[in-house]
């Protein structure tokens, strides 16, 4: 098997999941009925998975973009920390580089950490091209499709929603790490009692603080 072949397969679980996520935006866009060509630039060159979503209803509620750009950065703060955890897949290159850092998102970061089999930085960089691919594609696929869909359908952002509900529990049976699971619903808890206006942006933060003070175990001497 090729390096693409194997970058290739092992998208094929994404693809099945930013097709009909991609296309729902689509979808959503048309119905709010904001100019067209927006919608394909946003997935080029914003590529933001739930903040795509998000930004619909603001912009179709005539909210201005500074607006837009403060939810944005607590929507996506998580991403921040990705990285962290990728830094040995990161490419060298004037392209490759910042193209592989802008290109992460929830379904890719899980690819890559949690499949066992990106090795090599070369394979991680096209998994993340053949991902945008896959949302830029179904965001035309959807805006096609909303020409004969009725007006104003109910439910559809859930779609998102749903995906990371899978993404989650893909990786507890692949883990099995109760103590993270742990953590991470006892962040979430905290958030939501106190600070629920920043949940996500909250409970992140409180998991990473939680993180980088959890004492490491000691290795055992020789």
């Amino acid at each position: 098997m090729t390096s693409r072949q194997g970058a290739l397969s092992l998208t094929f679980p994404v693809m099945m999941g930013y097709l009909p996520l991609g296309a729902v935006f689509g979808v959503l866009w048309v119905d709010a009925e904001l100019t067209w060509y927006w919608a394909p630039l946003m997935s080029i060159i914003v590529y933001a998975g739930a903040l795509q979503y998000l930004a619909v209803g603001m912009l179709a509620a005539g909210i201005g973009w500074i607006d837009l750009a403060v939810a944005s950065l607590l929507v996506n703060f998580r991403h921040l920390f990705y990285g962290l955890s990728l830094y040995h897949l990161l490419p060298n290159g004037v392209l490759g580089r910042p193209y592989f850092i802008f290109g992460i998102t929830d379904e890719t970061y899980s690819l890559l950490s949690a499949s066992g089999h990106v090795k090599d930085s070369k394979t991680a960089l096209k998994i993340v091209a053949f991902n945008q691919c896959y949302w830029v594609l179904g965001t035309l696929i959807g805006m096609v499709l909303a020409r004969g869909l009725p007006s104003g359908l109910q439910g559809l952002d859930f779609a998102l929603t749903a995906l990371f509900t899978v993404l989650a529990v893909e990786q507890i049976r692949a883990k099995e790490d109760w103590g993270a699971v742990a953590l991470g619903l006892a962040a979430a808890a905290a958030a939501g009692i106190w600070v629920s206006e920043y949940f996500l942006l909250a409970a992140s933060i409180l998991l990473v603080l939680v993180l980088l003070t959890w004492p490491q175990p000691q290795e055992a001497k020789a």
